[in-house]
């Protein structure tokens, strides 16, 4: 059974985008990341934080030599760009498409309510949040 899993969330404040993710296992905070995401981001204002956040994800988990791991979410493009459900007709998400694509990371989404309560999705949001404030 996998036990990974990693929320993500983007923010968009002030002309600013940040990204933020955490990534648990077994319960226990293994990871947190937070950030400006890179200008070809950032037009898509919080969604762009979103994509951002999941490639940093599975990057991350490359490089810790994890095969699998569940990406929560609360916007269901996340989801439905990286599996083909959505068309992709801007260059941003073509490229967070072909990324997770090709990645050679076994994502299981899951969809969850922004902004109910949820411990991990809120920690997510809050890195975010942090993420925007950062100078550039």
């Amino acid at each position: 059974m996998n036990q990974w899993e990693a929320y993500v969330e983007g923010s968009y404040f002030n002309h600013k985008v940040g990204y933020g993710a955490v990534i648990i296992h077994q319960n226990i905070i293994k990871n947190e990341m937070y950030g400006l995401v890179p200008k070809e981001f950032s037009h898509s204002r919080q969604v762009g934080g979103e994509l951002f956040a999941v490639i940093q994800v599975v990057k991350w988990c490359q490089k810790e030599n994890l095969t699998e791991i569940t990406i929560y979410f609360d916007y269901w493009g996340i989801q439905k760009w990286a599996t083909g459900e959505w068309k992709t007709n801007i260059r941003l998400t073509k490229n967070y498409a072909d990324f997770i694509r090709n990645s050679p990371i076994q994502i299981h989404w899951q969809k969850v309510k922004s902004h109910s309560g949820n411990k991990w999705n809120q920690l997510a949001d809050d890195l975010a949040k942090k993420g925007v404030i950062l100078k550039k």
